[in-house]
């Protein structure tokens, strides 16, 4: 895992990945760039996780939302350079918690 995030199951966050570093002799991330989120146990949970991700020169973004407390969702980030086809893998590991978190 690259980077742990919480949340809790309401939120809903922005959250950007720039391939700038992971993808050199690109400008861009083509449109089979692609977002996925699986949960603990291995099953799909993109649908009720990720939001269909935007593409801005080297940067993917996705919003990650909803989630069931106490679950932890494998966030899969995929840029594909529009030049070399060259893809590129970062992943998050999502903590969706209601309690804990510093504002409750």
């Amino acid at each position: 895992m690259h980077e742990v995030l919480y949340k809790h199951p309401n939120d809903e966050t922005s959250y950007p990945v720039d391939f700038v570093n992971d993808l050199t002799g690109d400008t861009s991330i083509s449109s089979a760039s692609v977002v996925t989120a699986v949960d603990s146990g291995g099953t799909d949970a993109s649908s009720t996780i990720v939001t269909t991700p935007t593409r801005s020169g080297m940067v993917l973004t996705s919003i990650l939302k909803g989630g069931t407390d106490g679950e932890d969702y494998r966030v899969t980030f995929t840029g594909r350079g529009t030049t070399t086809s060259n893809d590129s893998t970062r992943m998050v590991e999502l903590r969706v918690r209601i309690k804990g978190l510093g504002n409750i």
